[in-house]
């Protein structure tokens, strides 16, 4: 059974996580497209039931919580993947002129690491156990 506490922490960090997802994309970004505003939107939606479930204690809630963690586990790696090699490739392909760029592509996938790599990495792990060490 997953602890009160951690429950509810496990819940604050998803609506902080939806909220970073939600100014960073929809905010942040000055142009819209699909490819990005469709996963993004199905994750800040994920994390808010997420969080509502778990706080709640719904029966569902813990499933969900780590169904929406590998998936923005998932979406974390890819995203900070192609990060990393889109900052790679504009130093090797333009050189000095490209380290501009490079250092921001860098900046926005450390940005990404704690949200969507290494909080739902934790999390996966953590609801898999039964959030008190044992596993289900």
């Amino acid at each position: 059974m997953l602890s009160r506490r951690a429950a509810v922490v496990f819940g604050v960090a998803d609506v902080l996580t939806a909220l970073v997802i939600f100014v960073g994309v929809f905010r942040g970004l000055p142009s819209r497209w699909p490819a990005v505003d469709v996963p993004a939107f199905a994750l800040v939606v994920g994390h808010v039931v997420s969080a509502a479930g778990l706080i709640s204690s719904a029966r569902w809630g813990r499933s969900f919580a780590r169904a929406t963690a590998g998936a923005a586990l998932a979406v974390g790696v890819a995203l900070a993947t192609t990060l990393a090699l889109t900052a790679a490739w504009l130093r090797g392909v333009y050189g000095p002129i490209g380290a501009g760029g490079e250092v921001i592509f860098a900046l926005v996938a450390a940005l990404v690491l704690p949200y969507l790599v290494v909080l739902p990495a934790v999390k996966v792990i953590w609801l898999g156990r039964g959030g008190d060490g044992q596993r289900e």
